[in-house]
């Protein structure tokens, strides 16, 4: 009768294995995802124009609780959450395609949101985590 030779692996090595394999696959496939996808919503976000005086603010269950805004004219769009932070019911907002700025008119006052900015930091943030 011949041995069979081997090597032997005890479960925990194994476990610990898998785990590390799991952890490789997070660090440089997922996490290279969500910088692409940051950057990606970054260019849509530039690329985007819209205005209108809002009406309502709410969140899209069915949307995966998108932060939402509906204009006067029954126009509903996603705004991103720390933008839609800053936006109150009754204020008059403008975004021109191209631009990086969100004006909010709220009061007679001007107050800019600055895309630029924000995702800039979120990208470094990122890429500093890799």
């Amino acid at each position: 009768m011949e041995k069979q030779r081997g090597i032997k692996v005890h479960p925990i090595v194994f476990v610990f294995m898998i785990g590390l394999c799991l952890f490789l696959v997070f660090k440089f496939i997922y996490k290279k995802d969500i910088l692409s996808l940051m950057k990606e919503n970054y260019n849509l976000e530039i690329e985007d124009s819209y205005n209108g005086k809002i009406e309502m603010r709410y969140y899209d269950k069915f949307n995966h609780n998108a932060s939402m805004i509906e204009f006067v004219d029954n126009k509903s769009r996603g705004i991103h959450p720390y933008f839609w932070g800053k936006m109150q019911v009754g204020d008059s907002i403008s975004k021109v395609k191209g631009d990086s700025i969100i004006q909010v008119f709220r009061n007679g006052e001007k107050i800019i949101l600055e895309i630029a900015p924000f995702y800039e930091k979120a990208i470094k943030k990122q890429q500093k985590n890799k």
